[in-house]
């Protein structure tokens, strides 16, 4: 008997080395059961190996998980595995890969968005991590980026282009910027600010290079926004015109004395006949004359009274409460709480054109 099992043992290794099949009958059990065909993909336990003759890792060409992802064991071509734990927006993904910008899924907690490409100027950078306005790369809505939040340079802290308005001064480019359209203000709308000898009228000047808190007084004729821009006149109109008083029209050009100009003021101006608190006297004739004659207003631009010009004598303006039309002049006409009449006013207006004497 033992010799029997020997010679068979010896007739299937024979035909084994020969490449043939070795067996009683298909499906039989016992020795004579096991393949052994020789062609590829067969195996000595009667399995086929389709999936691993490939040397591609399971599950690769389907986009499926390889087999066994989610065990909790680490096989290639795992990366990881958590278990029960994978996840697509944590750090092992459903396909025991680790997570990393660019494999389409959102890592919470780490990545704001990925949008699996490598286009830095779309909604979602390389880095997987926008932060929008500030991050250095351009994105859908903003004119530039440079990575910082500076307004003086050529990229507000808005990530908008800067200019010449935007209420920013661009270093090295603009000496100012106001942020409006105005050119009648400290800063014009080319960035610089107005001079008053630039040909423009700006900075407050009513009118080219003149008037205004900056520059000089302007000439008749030219434009101004009140009595202050106005040289030796009056702003009537928005423009400078001479201080001219509305004269009473019957006023007959006659000679008059400063003895006759005293009386018709003397009773009127009881102040001024004490010599108390002010320095125009009229206490008589001489000093009535001698106090205006020829002497600067405290308050307005022109004498108090000039000889032989009604239009820059500042007693018939008080007289006339017509002072405001006086540049720097103001308070209350002359006399305080009394009119003098159209014939003591005439007496006045014409010692004063007559020369003053």
């Amino acid at each position: 008997m033992r010799t029997l099992v020997v010679s068979l043992c010896l007739a299937v290794v024979a035909c084994s080395t020969d490449g043939g099949v070795a067996t009683d009958e298909p499906g039989e059990s016992g020795v004579g059961a096991v393949t052994a065909t020789g062609e590829p993909g067969s195996t000595t336990d009667g399995q086929a190996a389709t999936g691993e003759a490939t040397g591609e890792p399971p599950g690769d060409s389907t986009g499926e998980p390889p087999p066994g992802c989610g065990d909790g064991i680490v096989e290639s071509p795992e990366t990881c595995d958590f278990g029960d734990l994978n996840a697509d927006d944590g750090p092992c993904t459903l396909s025991c890969q680790f997570a990393v910008c660019g494999d389409g899924l959102v890592y919470a907690g780490v990545e704001v968005c990925d949008d699996a490409n490598l286009i830095e100027s779309d909604g979602c950078p390389n880095d997987c991590v926008p932060g929008g306005c500030g991050n250095g790369y351009v994105e859908p809505g903003e004119a530039c980026d440079d990575g910082n939040d500076s307004d003086e340079d050529d990229c507000l802290g808005t990530c908008e282009d800067a200019r010449c308005g935007d209420g920013f001064v661009q270093a090295g480019v603009e000496e100012c910027d106001d942020g409006d359209d105005d050119d009648n203000d400290q800063c014009t709308t080319t960035c610089v600010p107005p001079t008053c000898s630039d040909g423009v009228a700006n900075g407050y000047e009513p009118d080219v290079d003149c008037g205004g808190p900056y520059c000089g007084k302007c000439s008749l004729g030219a434009k101004c926004f009140n009595n202050q821009d106005c040289d030796q006149a009056v702003c009537k109109d928005q423009h400078c015109v001479p201080p001219l008083p509305l004269m009473p029209h019957d006023c007959a050009p006659a000679s008059v004395s400063a003895a006759q100009a005293w009386q018709a003021v003397a009773g009127s101006c009881s102040c001024h006949g004490k010599g108390v608190g002010t320095s125009l006297i009229f206490k008589d004739a001489g000093s009535f004359r001698d106090s205006m004659l020829g002497v600067p207003s405290t308050m307005a631009t022109i004498d108090i009274v000039t000889a032989g010009d009604v239009d820059r004598s500042y007693l018939l303006f008080k007289l006339l409460n017509q002072q405001t039309n006086v540049v720097g002049g103001g308070g209350n006409p002359m006399p305080i709480g009394k009119v003098l009449t159209e014939a003591q006013l005439c007496t006045v207006i014409e010692w004063v054109r007559s020369g003053a004497k």
